[in-house]
């Protein structure tokens, strides 16, 4: 799992109501409260360099779980158990996926504001809470 740590990565949203800003003079931004998820993908990328670059597919096929099931514990501290597709272990682009479905169950009763919660988005991380269970860390 240390190489998800060195990842960076977006979760892209898009909502039935366009995001407004909290305060005039704040960049950040909330989800209306009748606002629900059309769309959602995870982009994650490498830093390195000072930059950002995709992943290889070296990368994306390397195993960082060894195991059958994860747990991923969402934004709103909901868990989502993920089972491997080989019944072993999870590779990093499986691991990707399992953020992301795990987003998609469970981000739309997030709360930031009122509403989902559309600004804490950008990858940070995964650390481990018990055996199976991962936060997924997310900034703003």
């Amino acid at each position: 799992m240390e190489f998800l740590n060195t990842l960076s990565g977006t979760l892209e949203i898009e909502l039935t109501e366009a995001p407004e800003r909290i305060a005039p003079n704040l960049d950040n931004m909330k989800a209306p409260a009748s606002a629900r998820i059309e769309r959602l993908a995870l982009k994650a990328q490498v830093f390195e360099n000072d930059d950002l670059r995709p992943l290889t597919e070296e990368e994306l096929e390397r195993v960082v779980w060894q195991g059958p099931e994860i747990r991923l514990i969402g934004e709103n501290g909901a868990a989502v158990a993920h089972r491997a597709p080989n019944g072993k272990s999870f590779t990093v682009r499986e691991v990707l996926a399992a953020i992301e479905e795990t987003e998609r169950q469970t981000r739309g009763s997030s709360e930031w504001f009122g509403g989902i919660d559309v600004h804490h988005v950008f990858f940070e991380g995964l650390e481990q809470e018990d055996d199976n269970c991962w936060q997924i860390l997310w900034g703003s």
